[in-house]
């Protein structure tokens, strides 16, 4: 028998949620330019590195950080805040960040090699939908953030598909006094990028059973992957090739019912 899991919490985003903390050995500090006001962000350091080589180079590397306190010039606290929540284990949802945020988010998760976090990040804006009077914002968001190329590209693609298939809109965008020299020119660089850009493949169908995008047809079930009440197929030839239908999960025990078997009678096995 295995010893019981003794910590019954998540453990990371709870350290982040004490405030103030005495297990914190890192403090972030940032200097309102307008006015002057300095805040702080505690964290702690082995978390960091555990999440990035770059803090774990920073902290425990050959020319390591000495500082306690690290002074941070090219991230507002609000974002810098989201990052640690990232790295935290947090749940941070992207859905409800703007562009110019996601632009902020993607450099730091550039500057620290988190891939993953980029990935999420670039999936995110591909997936939106605009409408007119988000094309211009976007678009500049993007040409501020064309350093940071996969994130820029994504949205340059999203602006062009608006483009292409709204013509009377860019038209009034293009005709609308309003717009001003700076604006003429970012519609005049998108319309002509707009015209190189290939149309986007249709979005694949998300699978009613699974709910994933591609289909999980053929993979292990996993803690990662269940959802609730998906048919799935037991892979022992012993179970006659039934099919089972999720019913919970538990930890790592998934609970199920036969589909052509009684409703009532429930089964269990454990999962990694």
């Amino acid at each position: 028998m295995a010893a019981p899991n003794i910590q019954t919490i998540d453990l990371m985003a709870t350290l982040r949620d004490i405030s103030p903390n005495p297990t914190s050995d890192v403090t972030f500090t940032f200097v309102d330019e307008s006015t002057g006001k300095t805040s702080q962000l505690a964290a702690h350091k082995l978390v960091l590195a555990c999440g990035s080589t770059v803090f774990m180079a920073q902290f425990y590397g050959p020319i390591q950080e000495k500082k306690d306190s690290i002074p941070v010039e090219d991230s507002t606290i609000g974002t810098f805040k989201i990052f640690l929540d990232v790295l935290y284990n947090k749940k941070v949802s992207l859905e409800s960040l703007d562009y110019q945020l996601l632009g902020e988010l993607f450099y730091l998760a550039n500057k620290h090699y988190l891939d993953t976090v980029k990935d999420a990040i670039v999936q995110e804006v591909s997936a939106r939908k605009l409408v007119s009077g988000q094309v211009l914002e976007v678009a500049k968001v993007a040409e501020e953030h064309a350093h940071l190329e996969k994130f820029a590209n994504a949205l340059f693609q999203i602006c062009s598909s608006f483009v292409k298939d709204n013509h009377e809109a860019t038209l009034e965008m293009c005709n609308n006094e309003e717009v001003g020299e700076e604006n003429s020119f970012t519609l005049h660089r998108l319309m002509a990028r707009a015209s190189r850009t290939q149309p986007r493949p249709p979005p694949a169908p998300i699978c009613d059973n699974c709910k994933h995008v591609p289909c999980l047809n053929g993979e292990r079930l996993t803690v990662h992957n269940f959802v609730e009440g998906s048919q799935i197929a037991h892979s022992n030839k012993s179970y006659g090739g039934n099919v089972l239908k999720t019913v919970q999960l538990d930890g790592s025990w998934v609970t199920f019912v036969y589909v052509n078997g009684n409703p009532n009678r429930q089964y269990q096995w454990m999962i990694q």
